[in-house]
């Protein structure tokens, strides 16, 4: 099952990443009346991986119970063709610019494993932790699936297990951030921040989200454009007034799960101008932006020097724009042809 109106969140949510990362500064990102709002721009990774959990109860609980392996080979095959050209991306460049590649992190983020050992959490190509955090979910949904959403007579255990998970994150991340230098300390503040099983009551909440949306979506359809404009505006007074809380971890799911509600169950106006192609398309190139930033952006500031550009304005959007070419190249001629050509091995 597939929600259309879904699909360009992920485009606002990728690019908000980016200026968050490479744009913070730079006009008119770094307006005063809305500059906070890209300096907390990395929850997108959090609303990326609530999204995931949903959209994976949506597409795989009528086939319940599922194989694993074929469930890991169909991910496999959508999302490391294209980690693996970032990767090999970011080490071209630094074998040219005589920068050393660390082997162990090399093998480390081959294999998706990066973001369980801190040290390595950021190496190589930077986002790529969280491909490391989403590879863990994907290898968890056959048996949660399987195991605590097939049988109705589980679901209470689980939707209680799943709010005790929340729970105890919550509690676990801010006890870290408050009693220990994180901020000073680089490896313990990867392990607070990027370390996999933090962030898996982000995953659990989506999943949760998706199994009560299919229980209700034909009685649940109408028009909720309103909320949803509700909602986006709680969003911006909880990051202009966040009241000394991280939200990095978790924390915004509680928004970003009745978010995903209201929006694929609403029949109003957003859902209408959010369908569009051409949104459905900037939604599909998503992950590509996502994935290729880094290398993009430090290839780009490269040829921009060559270009002649002297100001940073000049660098970002001349990246950005070139982001968005190359993700949508790679989206057309590399990402969908190598994911129909492994999915073959599957139906082989």
């Amino acid at each position: 099952m597939r929600i259309d109106q879904l699909t360009f969140l992920r485009f606002i949510a990728a690019i908000a990443i980016v200026v968050y990362h490479y744009g913070a500064t730079i006009a008119p990102f770094h307006f005063t009346a809305i500059s906070f709002l890209f300096k907390q721009a990395n929850l997108g990774v959090s609303f990326f991986y609530v999204l995931s959990g949903f959209v994976m109860m949506l597409a795989y609980a009528h086939k319940a119970p599922i194989n694993a392996k074929l469930f890991l080979w169909n991910r496999l095959a959508r999302i490391y063709p294209i980690y693996i050209l970032a990767l090999l991306a970011v080490c071209i460049f630094f074998f040219f610019v005589h920068a050393p590649i660390n082997s162990k992190d090399f093998i480390l983020s081959l294999f998706c494993l990066q973001a369980w050992v801190p040290s390595a959490a950021l190496s190589i190509n930077k986002p790529g932790w969280s491909i490391s955090v989403e590879a863990l979910f994907y290898i968890l949904f056959p048996f949660i699936l399987n195991r605590f959403y097939a049988l109705k007579t589980q679901i209470p255990y689980t939707v209680m297990g799943i709010i005790i998970i929340f729970f105890l994150s919550q509690l676990g991340f801010h006890y870290f951030l408050h009693a220990y230098p994180i901020h000073t300390h680089q490896e313990l503040h990867h392990f607070v921040y990027y370390f996999p099983l933090w962030h898996v009551n982000e995953f659990l909440i989506g999943t949760l989200c998706g199994w009560y949306f299919l229980q209700q979506k034909k009685q649940a359809a109408r028009n909720y454009d309103l909320s949803i404009l509700f909602l986006f505006a709680l969003l911006v007074v909880l990051l202009k007034y966040p009241l000394g809380m991280n939200y990095h971890n978790g924390l915004m799911a509680v928004l970003f799960a009745p978010l995903l509600l209201f929006m694929s169950a609403n029949t109003g106006i957003i859902t209408s101008i959010l369908t569009k192609r051409p949104l459905i398309f900037l939604g599909g190139i998503s992950y590509g932006i996502y994935v290729l930033q880094y290398p993009i952006f430090i290839m780009g500031n490269k040829l921009g020097k060559w270009i002649g550009f002297n100001a940073a304005p000049q660098f970002f959007y001349f990246n950005l724009l070139l982001l968005i070419g190359v993700a949508s190249l790679s989206y057309l001629y590399f990402e969908k042809p190598m994911r129909k050509y492994l999915l073959k091995f599957i139906k082989a």
